[in-house]
């Protein structure tokens, strides 16, 4: 065993690894790896880099200085983006560079293994890194110390040294006491090339005290009763017991259908009388029409949706999902909600392009409107005291909800015009948003 002052541990592994096994055929995961493998290992030792371990999906490496770290780290990036394109193959990597002390073990003969802190480090950074990120973990840094890197984006935009270092939030990592400082390598053309606009996962410091965010449940819709609108959902509580729980189909995202069986999301908040009560039911395995709110360079992107409330739920779309859909943003889409892992969260899967199309209507519904396009129509009937109500425009009844008005002070009642924004409702029905009252005229 062999304790020395300092060296730099380099840890990169494939971005969203899980999914992509699950979606890929095993020959074509196989293939993969052995490409990207191939390509780490050649930049890896053209910075005289040392291979420690696989790491399955990825690999530790050591280095002697932090900078041939780095740049092994920018030549890997480069090379995936040339050799496998990720808009085409769904490869990407994450990466965690940390420097300082290590025990050095010695496996066999002429075989090592490295343990303690920056190793440790290095490892978590990459976890907590999004697709195409590298993080790095360095004493600070002052002007006259950063090293010299540079990537092909950088010598084209000739980029400044001190340009390619972008300071993090100091973080917690799991195992190690203090927070962890860390800076954002800019390799790319553009900062939103990180697939998700950022290049980690948020990370709480040690003194700040927890935000109040919602408990996300999981359960199983025990009962529905379709013609009065409510039922209930079993579910498994933080205390280790089942429970069961009100719901209301006003509450169910997206006005998705529902039944007796299906798996869903949802959160509790009070309801009438101060009871507890599921809302914001999110359908696992339902399908939903959203609209496409973002577009990396590397094909991946979001899918946006507006709950009861008027908050917004986004849906991370994987590259190879939509490699043959020519999307673009504000397209509207149909998709299937699934579970991904902890970075992504909720994903869309089976996406539909929906672009400029109208929904097709029963007969009785009459005239067609097209998503997103502005209308007006009268007020039928609205229910103050349960927040909802029907307008009619043309043929169509609109749903009108209390959290869709633009001014919450002023209720809607039988006729009076509004104006809003067409967007899709519970079984090729629309809903209102954005609901605004305008001047009464005598022909509509």
């Amino acid at each position: 065993m062999i304790t020395t002052p300092y060296k730099t541990f380099f840890c990169t592994r494939i971005y969203n690894a899980d999914l992509l096994k699950t979606a890929l055929a095993e020959a074509d995961w196989a293939r993969f790896l052995t490409e990207f493998y191939g390509i780490a290992r050649k930049n890896i030792r053209q910075q005289q880099g040392e291979i420690v371990r696989s790491l399955g999906d990825g690999l530790l490496a050591v280095f002697g200085q932090p900078a041939a770290a780095v740049q092994a780290a920018i030549d890997t990036q480069e090379s995936l983006g040339k050799q496998l394109p990720y808009a085409e193959t769904g490869i990407s990597c994450k990466m965690g560079i940390a420097t300082g002390s290590f025990i050095q073990l010695t496996v066999d003969e002429g075989l090592f293994d490295y343990l303690g802190t920056a190793v440790q480090i290095a490892q978590h950074l990459c976890e907590q890194a999004y697709g195409n990120a590298i993080l790095l973990h360095h004493a600070p840094m002052q002007p006259h110390e950063l090293f010299a890197i540079h990537s092909q984006a950088g010598i084209r935009q000739q980029r400044p040294l001190e340009a390619y270092f972008v300071e993090q939030p100091p973080c917690l990592l799991q195992g190690i006491p203090l927070p962890v400082c860390s800076h954002a390598i800019f390799w790319q053309a553009a900062p939103n090339h990180y697939l998700t606009d950022r290049p980690m996962e948020t990370c709480r410091a040690k003194k700040e005290e927890p935000s109040a965010v919602e408990t996300v449940h999981f359960g199983k819709v025990t009962a529905f009763k379709k013609e009065r609108g409510f039922g209930f959902i079993q579910y498994y509580t933080e205390h280790h017991e089942y429970k069961e729980i009100y719901f209301h189909m006003s509450y169910v995202v997206g006005n998705a259908g529902i039944q007796e069986n299906d798996h869903v999301q949802f959160v509790i908040k009070p309801g009438k009388e101060e009871r507890p009560q599921a809302c914001s039911v999110l359908v696992m395995g339902g399908r939903l029409i959203g609209q496409v709110e973002s577009l990396a360079a590397d094909g991946s992107g979001h899918i946006s949706i507006r709950n009861q409330a008027s908050e917004v739920t986004r849906f991370f779309v994987l590259p190879q999902v939509i490699r043959d859909l020519p999307l673009r943003v504000n397209d509207v889409v149909e998709f299937v909600v699934g579970s991904g892992s902890d970075a992504e969260g909720l994903i869309a899967t089976d996406i539909t392009l929906h672009r400029g199309e109208k929904l097709a209507h029963q007969a009785e519904t009459g005239d067609n409107l097209t998503l997103g396009n502005t209308e007006q129509a009268i007020v039928t009937v609205y229910f103050a005291d349960k927040g909802y109500g029907f307008a009619k425009c043309r043929r169509n009844n609109i749903y009108i909800h209390v959290s869709e008005l633009t001014d919450p002070e002023q209720t809607p009642t039988p006729g009076d015009l509004i104006e809003f924004e067409v967007t899709p409702g519970r079984d090729s029905t629309y809903r209102a948003n954005s609901v605004r009252f305008v001047q009464r005229r005598d022909a509509v």
